[in-house]
């Protein structure tokens, strides 16, 4: 049987243009590779091709690479995206500190978050520990504070290295946005002036409600995130081809 532990895989999922250009490559392999020396994963040092040749605009392509069985790759398309949502909180999941904020083969906590937030008609799941907001099911929060600060949730908190949340981290202070990484622990959130959810999938969604209590009524860190996130995904640099070795996508087109 062949093994589900966080050891069995380590992945990364990434944005796919109707070129079959993949954004922010470059980070998201060094992320994979990072990830993989935690995991005690040896990388092939050459990379898969993401093969995806269509006409209905972007799309999202899951790259992983197993031990047993190689690199991956599956496609599928954009859902939610850019919108106004309401979350759920749920107990994050923890493993050890090594494997902590890696993204790994032993997934189904995130999944199942994602689940709990759709079973009540909510869009996302904000995972807590120790009375503060760490990661989201497949999302970096970002909140706003009423001084204009931009706080993020260290990933010594044991949440993912979001690839969204970095591009936007060294960005952000061009628009007199400052970010700080630290607790997002219960008076921070309850506080905020806007609660915003980033990343690959979701883009930038500005969160109404948690459990059902309405958050900021500010709408300028998603704003300035809407702003330049399109700015970035203008720029030719932002897109790369991956590979060059070829692997067949599942899960048909996007």
């Amino acid at each position: 049987m062949a093994s589900s532990g966080p050891r069995s895989e380590v992945f990364t999922t990434v944005l796919v243009n109707e070129r079959g250009m993949v954004a922010d490559w470059p980070q998201h392999r060094q992320r994979m590779n990072d990830h993989a020396v935690r995991l005690r994963i040896d990388l092939p040092e050459t990379g898969p091709s993401v093969n995806v040749l269509q006409s209905e605009g972007r799309c999202l392509a899951r790259i992983g690479y197993s031990p047993e069985h190689g690199w991956n790759v599956s496609v599928r398309p954009l859902q939610l995206r850019n919108e106004s949502v309401d979350a759920i909180s749920v107990a994050a999941p923890r493993w050890n500190e090594r494997t902590n904020g890696t993204k790994h083969g032993d997934w189904t906590a995130y999944k199942d978050a994602a689940e709990a937030a759709e079973k009540v008609g909510c869009d996302a799941a904000l995972l807590i520990h120790e009375h503060a907001v760490v990661d989201a099911d497949r999302s970096t929060p970002m909140v706003l504070d009423e001084d204009g600060t931009v706080w993020v949730a260290h990933t010594s908190e044991g949440g993912v290295d979001g690839i969204t949340a970095a591009v936007l981290e060294t960005m952000l202070p061009s628009l007199g946005l400052p970010v700080v990484k630290g607790k997002l622990n219960e008076r921070t959130v309850a506080r905020c002036a806007e609660f915003v959810l980033v990343g690959t999938g979701m883009g930038v969604c500005r969160v109404d409600t948690i459990d059902g209590v309405k958050t900021g009524d500010s709408t300028a860190l998603s704003t300035a995130c809407h702003r330049l996130l399109s700015q970035h995904f203008t720029e030719e640099a932002t897109w790369s081809m991956t590979g060059p070795d070829h692997v067949e996508t599942r899960d048909g087109p996007c």
